[in-house]
């Protein structure tokens, strides 16, 4: 690391920590106050918006990286684009609390302008012989998992500490992988700015990221596979998508679970599985930290499955042995309740 990465960490992370102070200590007058109701898994009004802070310390790092010399790449400045795109979305949700279809017309049309500036995913993203290639799918799987991350992440953010925890694992896995440098910085800038605002967010958590937080952290995440080499975007998919196992398997299998049981997919719920598995307030910290080293340990087993692909099957084993763990957790939670 160098003194420059140090310098734009460090101030990645106090300015994520100040503004989401800010925010705190001024929602109720800016219309940034959250209030506990039947699926919450709070008990006291609790203001909302600390990915304000997240986002505002990812520039700022940016803008010491420029300071310093740094050339930000095309791919990686479209991304951040992008990404603040999201941001804005999301905080006038907080605000005024947007139509779901409105509100996935808008991630829809950021989604497509960034894949058909970056490109897409040339490759099925799974290890040899499935990684076949995807022809014209290319640009419309990269959408579909843009727009796909993003909603999954803004519904995991239900437990103190679980997202921005998770957004640190990721990164820290994409980190390690180092498919290209653009991917790196920015890694480290959202691991630094998510670990500014988990100083405000650990149990009991005194801001939440928002929609603002939760959708842009889960846009950018899901974006630093395409700032790969083109030839590589298909495996670095894969190994973000082993890091984020729990947050995209757990909101599809609620999703599913929803449509079977003819409930209303786009109302609001407690049916996820971590949301069982923490019933009581009592019980938050434990399971989120628990998912969250899970996180870490998913993010640096998909890295080293894209620096290495022969161990791309024995990651896949790992995550299958997860989710049988995961299932039996959950079903003895819900039989227990």
């Amino acid at each position: 690391m160098t003194a420059a990465d140090a310098g734009a960490a460090a101030v990645a992370l106090v300015v994520a920590a100040a503004v989401a102070w800010l925010v705190a200590r001024n929602a109720s007058r800016i219309g940034l106050l959250d209030i506990p109701n039947a699926r919450s898994s709070h008990a006291v009004a609790t203001p909302r918006g600390g990915g304000i802070g997240v986002v505002a310390g990812v520039a700022a790092g940016m803008l010491v990286f420029i300071a310093a010399g740094r050339r930000i790449g095309l791919d990686l400045g479209i991304l951040l684009a992008g990404t603040v795109a999201m941001a804005v979305l999301g905080a006038l949700d907080d605000r005024r609390s947007i139509p779901v279809r409105y509100r996935l017309a808008f991630q829809l049309a950021i989604a497509v302008v960034v894949v058909t500036l970056i490109g897409g995913v040339d490759r099925f993203p799974l290890p040899p012989p499935f990684d076949i290639p995807l022809s014209w799918l290319a640009s419309p799987l990269a959408v579909a998992w843009l727009v796909t991350v993003t909603n999954f992440y803004n519904f995991m953010d239900g437990l103190d500490g679980l997202a921005g925890g998770q957004a640190v694992a990721s990164c820290a896995g994409v980190a390690t992988a180092a498919w290209a440098t653009g991917a790196v910085e920015l890694a480290m800038l959202l691991a630094a700015a998510s670990l500014g605002f988990l100083i405000l967010n650990r149990p009991p958590a005194r801001i939440f990221l928002g929609d603002v937080g939760s959708t842009s952290l889960g846009f950018a995440i899901a974006g630093l596979p395409l700032l790969a080499p083109a030839g590589d975007r298909a495996m670095a998919l894969f190994a973000v998508a082993i890091g984020l196992s729990l947050f995209l398997l757990d909101p599809l299998e609620t999703l599913v679970r929803l449509l079977l049981q003819g409930g209303r997919v786009g109302a609001a719920h407690r049916a996820h599985s971590y949301q069982a598995l923490a019933p009581s307030r009592e019980r938050h910290r434990t399971v989120a930290a628990a998912l969250v080293i899970a996180g870490f340990a998913l993010s640096f087993a998909g890295a080293m499955a894209f620096r290495n692909q022969t161990l791309a099957w024995p990651v896949l084993a790992i995550f299958g042995a997860e989710r049988w763990l995961a299932g039996r957790a959950r079903a003895e939670a819900r039989g227990g309740q």
